[in-house]
């Protein structure tokens, strides 16, 4: 039986991921007293990043997230809604990093999966969905000329990811679950790591 039809996750996982990260990428902007053009622009940038660098990287033509319409008009919808509710956010900012972590997961999990499709090696699909969930903060970071996020010592964003991706390959070709069980596991993984860091104070540390 083809790959694809045994082994295919439902692109609303992916869409979830771009509306999320989109909305953080909003909350982002106007945390740095962006106007409107520049919280859209970021918005999007959040949004659709990382599956562009998913796709470019993989070399499989026009990055889907911008030729199917409904990437770029869910990360202008979640940039809309978060112009009119960031008065409100930072009493929310908690749910607003659990919905971080969960666009994490989503990406990477979506992104493995991809790679898995397309016939790569499960360490290659690591590295794609680890360059998936990571991808649309860094084009982020580049564009406001931070230096990114990723590459310095923090709360574990990048372990997180990375660890989700992880769980979710080994699940999938290892323990040969079900897709979703993987997928599933791989986001809760995700998503422990990175708020148990942030609740503790779990960090990496500089070398040197």
């Amino acid at each position: 039986m083809p790959e694809k039809e045994v082994f295919n996750l439902p692109v609303w996982w992916d869409l979830a991921a771009t509306f999320l990260f989109a909305l953080v990428g909003t909350r982002f902007a106007i945390s740095r007293g962006y106007d409107v053009i520049g919280v859209m622009v970021l918005s999007i940038v959040a949004g659709v990043g990382g599956g562009i660098v998913r796709d470019l990287v993989m070399q499989v033509g026009t990055p889907v997230v911008l030729s199917d319409p409904w990437y770029v008009g869910l990360a202008w919808t979640a940039a809309l809604i978060g112009l009119y509710i960031h008065k409100l956010i930072p009493k929310y900012q908690k749910w607003l990093d659990v919905l971080s972590a969960v666009s994490i997961g989503l990406y990477g999990v979506f992104g493995a999966q991809k790679a898995l499709l397309f016939g790569l090696s499960p360490l290659t699909a690591i590295f794609i969905g680890f360059l998936n969930a990571i991808g649309g903060g860094v084009l982020r970071d580049v564009l406001v000329r931070n230096e990114p996020d990723i590459f310095r010592p923090g709360t574990y964003f990048a372990v997180a990811a990375l660890a989700g991706v992880v769980v979710f390959v080994v699940a999938a070709r290892v323990a040969m679950l079900e897709y979703d069980v993987a997928a599933t596991l791989g986001i809760i993984a995700t998503v422990s790591i990175r708020l148990l860091a942030m609740k503790y104070g779990w960090k990496t540390r500089r070398l040197g």
